[in-house]
């Protein structure tokens, strides 16, 4: 393509999803700085962030102004060919205020599909987001269809998933592991999983379940289990780094994903990838990925008695094992390569650059 781009990236800097879209970038020789509300290493400091509080209205607007002119001298000083945030309630919204260059926004789930539920004023703030880009990106094609109501007219809407590096993750010898990879938060619902695992728990004593992550749901669930006597049966890892992620999902047998809502799952797509029955629950984000006896099963959110009788037909009907290993790294790789969709979206920077000028 063209000469590289200047790329001003207004995101979380310690959000994995940032560092792997840099990183791509740079590899590419792309000029790429990175501009965040929260502190961090390698990034442009412009926080803290003013809180979106309708209690706060009246100083809401005045601070609003204030962190984006700050933002604004900093991205001018940088010079960049283009603006891309990340996440239309905060980042991306900052983004969408910038003046003067080509605005990018990626919509990346809770900021479109929870957020402008929760107040008339996150509603407006996530459709002006939207209508002050040049280029919105979505991550998931149900994220798309809501979103494309709210841009101009001319302004293209797309969707490109968050892909995973498909060389990475691979099926090793299967194991009999139950892996929840999903983090400990209500819209994760981890304790479905644990609740649905101690209503069978002696019917599936030859497998381990491992609940990888941290967060505000963890004691609950830890306290569950201990009250249920289930510590045999279910651990708990805490964060686990990526490359001991790869081998544990690779030696998996089934990965299960209760979220009640989501934009990629991207856990989902790193389960697939590794030949894991996937059981996750009935929700947009899951249709696409997870095909009935093909690369796993759905069960209805929250329900855990659903949640169970899909376990147990993944543990005894091995034909559906047998299709995951088959079916799973074939989708991921056709739909959610993670250097496809980077390419795709680094053309689009170059169609947006030289509309532009």
């Amino acid at each position: 393509m063209g000469s590289k781009l200047r790329i001003a990236v207004v995101a979380n800097a310690n959000s994995i999803h940032t560092i792997r879209w840099v990183k791509w970038l740079r590899k590419k020789k792309h000029e790429v700085t990175v501009f965040s509300l929260n502190e961090g290493e390698d990034c442009v400091y412009f926080g803290p962030e003013p809180a979106l509080d309708r209690s706060l209205i009246f100083n809401l607007g005045k601070n609003v102004r204030k962190t984006t002119s700050e933002l604004q001298a900093k991205i001018d000083e940088f010079k960049p060919d283009l603006v891309h945030g990340f996440f239309l309630v905060n980042h991306g919204m900052y983004a969408s205020r910038i003046k003067g260059y080509p605005k990018v926004v990626t919509a990346l789930g809770s900021d479109v599909l929870i957020a402008p539920n929760e107040s008339k004023l996150m509603s407006w703030i996530v459709k002006k987001t939207v209508k002050n880009s040049d280029l919105i990106i979505s991550v998931a094609d149900h994220i798309n269809s809501v979103v494309s109501p709210w841009k101009k007219n001319h302004v293209e809407s797309i969707s490109s998933p968050l892909g995973i590096d498909v060389k990475k993750f691979k099926p090793l010898k299967k194991e009999n592991l139950i892996v929840f990879n999903r983090g400990f938060k209500k819209v994760y619902s981890p304790l479905t999983l644990v609740e649905a695992v101690s209503e069978i728990s002696d019917e599936i004593k030859d497998y381990k379940v491992i609940m990888c992550g941290e967060g505000p749901l963890l004691e609950a669930c830890k306290n569950y289990v201990n009250k249920q006597s289930l510590n045999d049966l279910i651990s708990f890892s805490g964060f686990i780094p990526n490359e001991d992620l790869v081998d544990l999902l690779g030696r998996a047998k089934i990965l299960v994903s209760p979220a009640l809502s989501d934009g990629t799952p991207v856990s989902i797509l790193e389960g697939l990838a590794s030949g894991c029955i996937i059981l996750s629950s009935q929700i947009p984000a899951n249709k696409f990925w997870t095909v009935e006896n093909k690369t796993g099963l759905r069960f209805d959110a929250k329900n855990s008695l659903q949640l169970s009788d899909c376990i147990l037909k993944a543990v005894n009907d091995k034909s559906i094992g047998q299709n995951a290993l088959i079916h799973g790294p074939e989708m991921v790789e056709k739909y959610a390569d993670w250097n496809t969709e980077m390419l795709r979206i680094e053309k689009k920077y170059y169609d947006l650059v030289k509309i532009a000028k």
